[in-house]
């Protein structure tokens, strides 16, 4: 279920206006019912790998949490990861390793060994729960405090608004919040509306309008003046922002009307002065998770340089193919990793650091707002005519870009260009200061009223237009 629809629009009043009107030992159960429906909704087969991530979860945390062996729970860890994983791997990259037997031994589709794509049909949200899991395994291994409920694990990675796109979260992030009773505030609603609403105004208003522009100019490459093809990777980033950060909004914003507290997952990202901080504000409970599970593990920074730059590539390495199961993604993820390997190389010499934090904060700004756009040529590049790959087409439009072809120039409508503005400058006010906005929140009935206008011009929009799908569906 899309949360820009208007089936959404239905379902979160009822699920969450019944839920406290239910007794406290059946709440669990009815969001638990209510998720599962949210999630089959997209495609009923989707439940089975769910389902299963859910059982293998419970089953081996369950006996890790019931023994103090260390070796038996070593073992249980082992079987969650690999068990999540695996399911993980079958659903998305197992075409990606056929390709790459086929590439690497030069095999054609009349060789006898050739290895055939099986298409598989990619659950939504899989990257989002397999990653849950495993975090809470890890977690509990480490000291957690597991829980024996089949109905805490199931909810836990199936609750609907974190399910599809995350935030990946933490057990010690939800988990607990469960014990207590659901009840009504008013405090919590007006919360929760606020963030709800700025995530559809994200989406529906931004990203949603930015859309048909990437689309034409990733469409036809060959065709496109260098502008377009700069203005439309500028324009993806915010694409990818508005849309992303407008369904956590939204996720986030449903669960604290229920009175449940969600880490935020985007902190004004492209007010970053440095990749490495970009990184930290971009898709937090992701590069956390990464963080935690990959990078410290591996030694972190704790280690010699060399082995500390290793590790960083590697962290990030893994982040480009946790996005997809094609080159590409592989390949943006390499740029991201080699863009904070050199900046942390760099920036270890107290004089370049130095002269660098001297720049004004605009230039500081710009150099990242062009590092994460331009290795989004790879991130959004799709196959098209007179192209192999999509490496192939980010390559070309990288390289175009930058040679001043002429061609069709495709710019942003005025109030699309006004839009963005408007978003930029009220997340420098915040960045300013975080409660600049407060006197506005605290006139209730004009929020009131503002929130329920937004609501009916969207159920409007949504009622009379083809959605698009937020973008890491796909993921």
């Amino acid at each position: 279920m899309l949360f820009n629809s208007v089936h959404f629009l239905v379902f979160a009043p009822i699920v969450i206006g019944l839920v406290f009107f239910i007794p406290q030992k059946w709440q669990r159960w009815w969001l638990l019912v209510a998720s599962f429906y949210f999630y089959a909704v997209a495609n009923v087969s989707f439940v089975i790998p769910l389902f299963l991530c859910i059982f293998i979860t419970y089953v081996f945390v369950r006996w890790m949490v019931s023994t103090s062996n260390q070796a038996i729970r070593r073992f249980t860890l082992i079987c969650v990861i690999v068990g999540n994983l695996s399911i993980l791997y079958f659903l998305k990259y197992m075409d990606l390793s056929f390709w790459a037997w086929n590439h690497i031994l030069g095999l054609r589709p009349c060789d006898p060994f050739y290895a055939h794509a099986w298409g598989m049909i990619l659950p939504m949200g899989i990257s989002f729960f397999t990653l849950m899991a495993i975090g809470y395994a890890v977690d509990v291994y480490k000291g957690f405090e597991g829980r024996r409920s089949f109905l805490d694990t199931a909810l836990f990675l199936s609750v609907f608004f974190h399910l599809v796109a995350g935030p990946i979260l933490r057990g010690r992030d939800l988990i607990d919040q469960f014990k207590a009773k659901i009840v009504f505030y008013r405090e919590n609603l007006e919360e929760g509306l606020r963030q709800i609403c700025l995530g559809i105004v994200k989406k529906t208003f931004l990203a949603d309008n930015i859309t048909p522009l990437v689309d034409k100019v990733f469409a036809h490459p060959t065709e496109m003046h260098w502008i377009s093809l700069l203005m439309a990777v500028f324009l993806h980033a915010f694409q990818i922002y508005c849309d992303f950060s407008g369904y956590s909004d939204i996720a986030i914003g449903s669960a604290r009307i229920m009175g449940f507290r969600i880490p935020e997952n985007f902190h004004r990202p492209f007010l970053s002065t440095s990749m490495t901080e970009m990184w930290r504000r971009w898709h937090i409970s992701f590069s956390s998770w990464v963080r935690d599970y990959i990078y410290f593990p591996l030694g972190g920074s704790r280690v010699s340089p060399p082995h500390a730059y290793f590790n960083l590539f590697i962290t990030m390495f893994v982040s480009g193919v946790w996005h997809g199961p094609t080159m590409n993604f592989v390949l943006w993820g390499t740029m991201n990793a080699l863009w904070l390997v050199l900046e942390k190389f760099f920036f270890s010499f107290a004089r370049i650091r130095n002269a660098y934090d001297a720049l004004p904060a605009v230039l500081r700004i710009t150099y990242v707002m062009a590092a994460f756009s331009l290795a989004l040529f790879f991130f959004r590049a799709r196959t098209v005519v007179g192209f192999d790959s999509e490496m192939e087409v980010g390559y070309y439009m990288l390289k175009r870009a930058f040679s001043m072809a002429d061609g069709t120039l495709i710019l942003p409508s005025a109030g699309l260009a006004l839009g963005i503005a408007g978003l930029w400058i009220t997340e420098i006010f915040l960045e300013k200061n975080e409660n600049v906005f407060k006197p506005l929140w605290e006139r209730k009935t004009l929020c009131a009223v503002g929130a329920g206008t937004l609501f009916i011009v969207s159920f409007c929009i949504y009622a009379v237009t083809t959605n698009a799908p937020f973008l890491y569906f796909q993921f």
